[in-house]
């Protein structure tokens, strides 16, 4: 720092000449404004001498949970401040020869310069020279950058004699607060270098795609050219007028004895050359997971605990220079995309989805889409357009996208076992099962509610009794109906909330729902979400089935290890409060219930082709109505992964058809050959030990009994409407005899007694005699005493103790 008396000294002269001087060289016609020798030193007395400097603007970086750099996030300015020590001696220089070579000497104001400014100026009529040194323009790019209305920033660069005067003035102070290396290293951070580029290392970075350490004396001579005027010399749109500027930095570095005569030669008659990397509008299009980064930044934008309003938010994040350390795992990122994009490739119209968290943190460590990230090619929406290779929506993330199908039913056998209902809980389950309690599904071509309306199975063969652990293996869509109306279907809601699933399709629906939910939430009478027909997040999915696998302990998505931002010299951690913590939904032994049940999947039922892994896991197929999703969601104890499959466009208009060579795509099918994939992938790139989980469970149907109505006697047609309602099943088998045709001659069991629900029932049914119009509409011509009847393959034949009871094949075999 320069001695009080030096400063005293020096601030004498310079009031003394900074009127003249800075007026003049300012503006040659400064005596049309009226300013006067003593009215430019008042002015410049007057000015404050304290500069203030804000931080600037810095763009900040993301880093997976291993310390790698995976992207930035950036607003209007570029920058990545760095140290004066890691900008090579080349690079100082040649920005020192070029726009202040007597840096080093000179006390902030140059004036010798400013006298020169002073000649040229007044020879060409014009302001040809400026005279500013590098403080000085360090000073003008701080006022820039302080200004945030347009009044002000055009004061920080109008031609005006104040405004040499105030950066006189400002000059002059720093240059008694700070060395000159301290002022190089901030000019070098702060200057605008074209293209969007602010700051040495940032344009080091953009032009030639290097670290500024790395900058050679051609590369370095094109940067400080680049000050002056960043437009006109910019290289990308001007290569010529930058070759030209380069080569007068060179001349005058040579000039000044800091290039030799062979040096000059050689680098002039080097060709400009550019190594930029990819350039991108949205920087998360540049980084190596983009979906992932547009999910922290969607994530921190959204959250008021990350800066009151979305403007505070927005300078945080994109100008606040911080460290975002993020939860992301590099080996399963990379299994997940791996899975996501070699089952379906980039380019086919299905998006397959993959988010993975981790049981017991909640951290979130891959998150992959089938897709490159960025605008569509034909600049169209993700619902509109025929570009399947790229896509900005976050398909994970997006709870309209998908209907999780299967995957939902977890929710309702969750409730029922935390009810108290046995896995053993045993239903008849039709075919087409019509629900008392529900809204049914219309039946084709119904336009009102009606008899014929019903849930319907996937597959017709898949009629018959069920356990809650059967039913579950199989995904049998008229068992779960029944049980949910047992349980509830707020209950099941509830529950889906609880164990993470925030979507506003599982809200309760209530009018004040609509004001943040428009697609509204969930209804008492909604049969059709137990199946999975309300749309929620991947994310969502893969949470909750983490809280299952974490014994019932939930823990919300968490993004962030750390978040800290520059201060000086240290790392200091933002205020931003963390998601909560994790808390205890769902009792352990419950949930240990739902894992023993789903394992079955695997080992037994939907999942059983495609997700065998070589160790224990949990998991649940998906397929939404028409095929518009397939999904499947599962787990180890490390690790819980959803994956979801849909067209993007819409997935009901263009259902899972023909993909793959598939006809039909069922949850068990690509979802799952995904997500063993990932889950293999991860488990092996991570090392992880195979983990105890509770025992499978495999109680079988243990149906109830029932009384069986006796229908002896009564049209075929009606016995079987009554048997069936009742959940009987039923067959027949014709004999000729002389009751009229199409009658109830006798049943096997026998009616009127207890018998395992959802049984058989044989119905032994008259053809009639001679030629007539049969029960069934065909006509017979069987005679008396001719007719053989067939004994039923599944019946045994038993008396019935009395009439009241119906009358038995015995009976009618023996004409009684």
């Amino acid at each position: 720092m320069r001695t009080a008396v030096g400063r005293a000294v020096r601030f004498v002269i310079i009031t003394g000449l900074a009127g003249v001087l800075l007026a003049f060289v300012a503006v040659p016609f400064v005596a049309l404004l009226g300013l006067t020798t003593k009215g430019g030193a008042d002015s410049f007395l007057e000015l404050p001498a304290n500069l203030t400097v804000p931080p600037l603007p810095q763009a900040s970086r993301m880093l997976d949970a291993q310390g790698n750099v995976i992207g930035y996030l950036r607003g209007e300015q570029d920058r990545e401040i760095v140290a004066l020590d890691r900008v090579p001696m080349v690079m100082r220089q040649a920005i020192i020869d070029i726009e202040d070579s007597r840096f080093y000497e000179h006390t902030g104001l140059d004036y010798k310069g400013l006298i020169r400014a002073y000649v040229t100026n007044q020879e060409s009529g014009s302001v040809a020279q400026g005279g500013s040194t590098l403080t000085q323009q360090y000073v003008k790019n701080v006022l820039l950058q302080a200004a945030t209305t347009k009044e002000t920033k055009e004061a920080a660069t109008e031609q005006t004699v104040k405004r040499k005067l105030r950066e006189a003035r400002y000059a002059l102070y720093l240059e008694d607060h700070l060395n000159k290396d301290q002022i190089l290293e901030r000019y070098l951070n702060i200057a605008y270098f074209g293209d969007g580029a602010y700051g040495v290392q940032t344009a080091a970075k953009h032009y030639f795609n290097v670290d500024v350490g790395q900058l050679t004396l051609p590369q370095a001579a094109v940067l400080a050219g680049l000050v002056k005027n960043p437009t006109a010399y910019n290289p990308v749109l001007h290569p010529q007028a930058a070759t030209v500027r380069r080569d007068i930095v060179l001349d005058r570095m040579h000039e000044l004895g800091h290039l030799s005569d062979g040096q000059l030669g050689e680098t002039r008659a080097m060709p400009l050359k550019l190594n930029r990397p990819p350039q991108a509008v949205d920087p998360c299009q540049l980084s190596a997971v983009p979906f992932f980064c547009a999910y922290v930044r969607r994530t921190l934008l959204a959250d008021e605990r990350f800066g009151a309003t979305r403007a505070d938010r927005e300078r945080l994040l994109f100008e606040g220079g911080l460290t975002i350390r993020t939860t992301l795992n590099p080996i399963a990122q990379t299994a997940a995309q791996n899975a996501a994009s070699g089952v379906l490739p980039p380019g086919n119209r299905v998006a397959a989805g993959v988010a993975m968290i981790q049981p017991g943190t909640g951290k979130v460590l891959a998150l992959a889409v089938n897709r490159v990230y960025g605008p569509s090619s034909d600049g169209l929406a993700p619902n509109r357009t025929t570009d399947f290779t790229h896509t900005k929506q976050i398909i994970p993330l997006e709870e309209t996208s998908f209907s999780p199908g299967s995957t939902f039913k977890v929710f309702t056998l969750a409730a029922a076992l935390e009810k108290g209902m046995p896995p053993g809980t045993t239903y008849y389950s039709p075919v087409c099962y019509h629900s008392n309690i529900f809204n049914n599904p219309r039946a084709e071509g119904s336009t009102r509610p009606r008899a014929a309306d019903c849930f319907g199975n996937a597959d017709p063969n898949e009629a018959g009794l069920y356990s809650m652990t059967t039913a579950t293996w199989h995904s049998v869509n008229t068992y779960y109906i029944q049980l949910a109306e047992k349980v509830g279907i707020q209950n099941i809601a509830e529950m889906a909330r609880r164990l993470g699933v925030t979507s506003c399709r599982v809200q309760d629906h209530t009018s004040a729902l609509k004001q943040t939910c428009p697609s509204g939430g969930i209804g008492s009478l909604d049969g059709s979400a137990v199946l999975g027909t309300n749309e929620i997040s991947t994310m969502d999915l893969a949470t909750a089935y983490a809280t299952l696998a974490a014994h019932g302990v939930r823990c919300d998505p968490q993004l962030f290890e750390s978040i800290t931002q520059r201060v000086g010299g240290t790392d200091r951690p933002v205020a931003y409060t963390t998601p909560k913590a994790c808390r205890q939904v769902l009792a352990p032994d419950v949930a240990d219930k739902v894992t023993s049940v789903l394992e079955g999947v695997i080992l037994h039922g939907t999942g059983a082709k495609n997700a065998q892994i070589g160790r224990p896991a949990a998991g649940k197929t998906g397929t939404a109505e028409g095929f518009s999703t397939a999904s499947f969601a599962g787990y180890i104890p490390q690790l819980s992964i959803a994956v979801t499959l849909a067209d993007p466009r819409s997935p009901t208009t263009y259902p899972l058809l023909n993909v793959q060579g598939l006809k039909q795509v069922y949850g068990g099918d690509l979802p799952t050959v995904v997500w063993a994939r990932t889950m293999r992938g991860t488990i092996d790139g991570l090392n992880l030990p195979v983990a105890a989980m509770p025992a499978p469970d495999d109680s079988e149907p243990n149906p109830p009994k029932e009384m069986l109505p006796d229908v002896v006697g009564q049209n075929v047609s009606l016995a079987r409407a009554l048997l069936t309602a009742q959940g009987f099943r039923v067959s027949v088998q014709e004999v000729g005899n002389p009751a009229p045709a199409g009658t109830v001659l006798a049943m096997n069991p026998s009616g009127g007694q207890d018998v395992e629900a959802g049984s058989n029932v044989v119905l032994m049914v008259s053809q009639g005699l001679g030629p007539q119009l049969r029960w069934d509409g065909r006509t017979s011509t069987l005679e008396p005493n001719t007719a053989t009847v067939p004994t039923p393959q599944s019946a045994t034949v038993t008396p019935s103790p009395t009439r009241r009871r119906g009358r038995s094949l015995l009976d009618v075999l023996s004409g009684g």
